[in-house]
């Protein structure tokens, strides 16, 4: 895994540090406000550390075998499922679409107990809806087909 980290390391500190950048260009307020850069600026940060720490992994790992692990297929997978969700939302909704998300993650990634992978989805979807469509008053979208 030494190329990989080093790899995943650099491009990490990469894309930390244009988005920083990008930051520079947000407007300013007074000294005592945290302004609109503020919090991207942390993920900023906090991304080009753990990219550094990647690196540096990558640098002092002693092993000189590199081997392939199937591991490439399963994020292929994982992110073809979350690209599913992401084209299917706007028509099925926020509620339904999540919830099969993750049902589908959960299978995939071998869980068959039945009560986990109907209790997680639907714990996921009730915390959302209390915190988000109860308490915070945030529109959720629910789809094409249901509006």
């Amino acid at each position: 895994m030494k190329v990989a980290h080093i790899t995943s390391g650099i491009i990490s500190i990469f894309i930390g540090g244009f988005f920083y950048y990008l930051t520079l260009d947000f407007p300013e307020t007074k000294s005592t406000d945290t302004g609109a850069a503020f919090m991207p600026r942390i993920y900023c940060g906090l991304l080009i550390v753990f990219g550094l720490i990647l690196f540096i992994q990558g640098l002092l790992d002693k092993n000189k075998v590199e081997r392939i692990d199937r591991t490439i297929g399963y994020a292929l997978i994982s992110m073809a499922i979350v690209l599913a969700y992401v084209l299917t939302m706007p028509y099925i909704g926020f509620y339904i679409s999540t919830a099969l998300t993750i049902f589908g993650l959960l299978l995939f990634s071998k869980v068959r107990k039945v009560s986990t992978l109907v209790s997680v989805p639907l714990g996921a979807i009730l915390f959302v809806y209390i915190v988000f469509g109860i308490l915070l008053k945030v529109s959720i979208p629910l789809g094409s087909l249901f509006s």
